[in-house]
């Protein structure tokens, strides 16, 4: 939260199961050989949720989008994805922060 504003400052798009399983317990769940896909696809579903949902309307509150440290690493799992995702569904680039978090074993 913003606290001079009163107005959010960011939303943090988060994994959880259907049933509201945590991240951990959705992650124990894909494979090693599909993690990297898995993390690419969790990103693309974020920006597209956020901009249906209306936060790009929010002014100047952004997006914290998580993404595994090896991801830049990989071409076809590349944070450049992401950004492409943001022009498809009109989100602003310069509204969305990223967040290197821990691989999961």
């Amino acid at each position: 939260m913003d606290l001079h504003s009163g107005r959010p400052f960011a939303y943090e798009a988060l994994v959880r199961g259907v049933d509201g399983q945590s991240a951990a317990t959705v992650l124990s769940w894909v494979d090693d050989a599909h993690r990297y896909r898995f993390d690419q696809a969790c990103r693309v579903k974020a920006i597209e949720l956020a901009s249906r949902l209306g936060l790009a309307a929010l002014p100047q509150c952004r997006l914290s989008i998580n993404f595994l440290p090896n991801a830049v690493y990989r071409a076809e799992t590349c944070i450049r994805a992401t950004m492409e995702a943001a022009k498809e569904f009109h989100f602003p680039h310069d509204r969305i922060m990223f967040e290197v978090t821990r691989a999961s074993s």
